[in-house]
């Protein structure tokens, strides 16, 4: 399984001088590793004991920390599960965002992220169990879509009331699919017959959807982690 990938650090506040804290950068990198370090280790336990049957001594041990130390990061599992569940769904987007990367129309990258997550939840039932349940309210999950869905209607490509409207298909079609397929397996179609009615409803007319649905899927150029 790859090692999460660290956060980005927080831009520091400029000493005398313009100068750099030394300290305040020092400390927010060690932060950073001992959060990455917390996440990869609840990724393992949480593949190993599952979403219920982990407890916080659990977490201690794999990550090698000590009991004051994990909450100083996470006040509780609940907590921790959060923000595995967002490393997870963020990790996706970045490998699908490198995926698409060569792919200027706005609504053809739109599309193909789609069908991109779409394949990637079929096909990994575990990633798919894991994230589903995770409110996408300020990730990159949600902020990468929203990108593109700006850029298409500004040139007049998709057709809605409002953003908020847009989003709230797009996320609810989304998730909703994700518990279809955990529930009742559905065929290989599935996922691009969403992509489909996503995109109807946004208004694309019906020869873009269908240039975008013949456009031969990309593999990951970067692998996304999984709970396995």
């Amino acid at each position: 399984m790859p090692k999460p990938k660290k956060p980005p650090l927080r831009k520091t506040t400029a000493g005398p001088g313009g100068r750099l804290n030394h300290r305040t950068v020092v400390g927010r990198r060690r932060r950073a590793r001992t959060e990455a370090r917390i996440i990869e280790a609840a990724l393992h336990v949480f593949a190993e004991k599952g979403l219920r049957g982990a407890v916080i001594d659990d977490f201690i041990k794999a990550a090698g920390i000590a009991r004051g130390t994990f909450y100083n990061y996470f006040p509780s599992i609940g907590e921790l599960l959060l923000a595995t569940r967002k490393w997870l769904n963020d990790d996706l987007v970045q490998s699908i965002e490198d995926s698409i990367s060569d792919i200027d129309d706005p609504i053809t990258r739109f599309g193909v992220g789609i069908r991109l997550w779409m394949r990637r939840a079929a096909s990994d039932r575990a990633w798919c169990g894991f994230v589903s349940q995770l409110r996408l309210f300020g990730t990159p999950a949600l902020e990468k879509p929203l990108r593109d869905i700006k850029r298409a209607l500004r040139a007049r490509q998709i057709d809605v009331p409002s953003m908020d409207a847009a989003m709230d298909l797009v996320q609810g079609a989304k998730t909703y699919a994700m518990y279809r397929m955990l529930t009742e397996p559905r065929g290989a179609d599935h996922g691009n017959n969403i992509a489909i009615l996503i995109l109807q409803g946004l208004g694309v007319n019906r020869k873009t959807i269908a240039e975008i649905m013949r456009r031969p899927l990309p593999e990951f150029r970067r692998q996304p982690m999984t709970i396995r």
